[in-house]
């Protein structure tokens, strides 16, 4: 059952338009990415890129190893 907060929330997101909707969730998303690197150089300073790379990838879409090029 959705809370009270969540209907008001839904409410308010049906009346912005498409444009909107999306704004705000690619500014979810950026906030999102920003959090988990920083989560990450938090606990690995000294982490190299090609492993931090890796860290946000699985942190993001669980999945652990570089996905590779598909250009290749």
């Amino acid at each position: 059952m959705a809370s009270d907060a969540e209907k008001k929330y839904f409410e308010i997101m049906r009346r912005k338009s498409g444009q909107e909707r999306l704004k705000i969730a690619m500014q979810l998303r950026a906030t999102v990415l920003e959090l988990a690197r920083t989560a990450i150089m938090d606990r690995n300073p000294k982490i190299s890129s090609e492993e931090f790379q890796s860290k946000l990838q699985e942190r993001i879409y669980g999945i652990s190893g570089h996905i590779k090029d598909r250009r290749s």
